[in-house]
């Protein structure tokens, strides 16, 4: 019997813990990609973001591909703004070089299928920061002790040098313990762990739901205090990206994706004349890892592969695909 994929995404989601800079909160907020009501639309959405009139709700995007023995949820997050401040020569040059409209991070978690599906849960993940994918197994607690007995992964990546880049960290949403994703202000790379969180003081707590879509509060009064942070938690709205005239449905509307240099999808801007190029902002399809042999938009469409290639530990794993909308996959495929 097929899942439930959406109530499987939800089980399964992040806690996105978001930092926002004081010099431009607005440009830190998760969201979705047609903000104006209308998709092709988007190419304004650097000025619909910055007028303080017009709402923010809370959103984050999801797609479920599904193998014999595990199910890969991919999470990804809109930003309208990747901007930049600062007075330092180095925020000065990525002001001018690397500010721009549109940005889309977040990562892929699987989950390896269990006999009872109430076992069931994220065993490892893979986020996209900027150019790089770091890899996390192995749930903690608070007080530094694995949450599941024999869960410890060390060097774990099968043929690559590089090792697991962390652990995963929980977040209680209820009665229900949540991985967490931490994303920078500004630049927004997503990370499983604090590493190059920034300084930031001020934190959103995002948490999922299907169906209710939170506004953040703009003043001091929405955070709470502690520990000389401040913070406010806010539920956001999970999208599936395959849904009907969706984002991948769309996935060849010039007017919204085009390929860039690279051959990367990416989603639209304007160039000085007001034609539509590729900007520099890449929806999941077009994510890669500059250090990597994988093709452009593997994490997506066969992260079957890349998890594979990558992780080492996750026990019978299959290559056969029974649900894969990415390529039109219903029932058992491979590629």
């Amino acid at each position: 019997m097929t899942r439930d994929y959406a109530s499987l995404a939800l089980r399964h989601a992040p806690v996105l813990k978001q930092k926002v800079s004081e010099f431009n909160p607005r440009g830190d907020l998760i969201t979705q990609v047609d903000l104006s009501g209308d998709l092709e639309g988007l190419v304004g959405n650097w000025a619909y973001v910055s007028d303080e009139s017009n709402e923010l709700p809370a959103a984050g995007y999801y797609s479920v591909v599904e193998t014999r023995t595990h199910y890969f949820i991919l999470y990804a997050f809109y930003h309208g703004q990747d901007w930049y401040d600062g007075d330092r020569l180095a925020d000065k040059i990525r002001k001018m070089f690397d500010e721009h409209l549109h940005d889309m991070e977040g990562s892929l978690a699987v989950v390896t299928k269990r006999e009872d599906e109430k076992d069931e849960r994220v065993d490892a993940l893979i986020t996209i920061s900027h150019f790089h994918f770091y890899c996390y197994a192995g749930w903690m607690s608070s007080d530094d002790e694995f949450l599941y007995p024999g869960d410890r992964w060390e060097n774990r990546i099968r043929g690559l040098t590089a090792s697991i880049d962390g652990n995963i960290w929980p977040t209680e949403d209820g009665d229900r313990t949540r991985f967490s994703l931490y994303a920078q202000a500004k630049g927004h790379g997503i990370r499983g762990d604090r590493k190059k969180w920034g300084s930031e003081r001020h934190i959103i707590h995002y948490y999922p739901s299907l169906t209710g879509s939170e506004v953040p509060g703009s003043d001091e009064s929405a955070y709470r205090e502690y520990s000389g942070y401040r913070f406010q938690d806010v539920r956001y709205r999970l999208i599936d990206f395959h849904e009907p005239g969706g984002l991948w449905e769309q996935r060849n509307n010039t007017n919204v994706f085009q390929a860039n240099a690279m051959g990367q999808a990416a989603l639209v801007i304007l160039d000085e004349f007001g034609n539509r190029i590729a900007g520099s902002a890449n929806p999941p399809w077009g994510w890669a890892d500059i250090d990597d042999r994988h093709s452009c938009g593997e994490l997506a469409i066969n992260p079957a592969r890349l998890v594979y290639d990558y992780l080492d530990g996750l026990g019978e794993f299959s290559l056969e695909y029974i649900y894969n909308p990415y390529i039109g996959i219903g029932q058992g495929s491979m590629i």
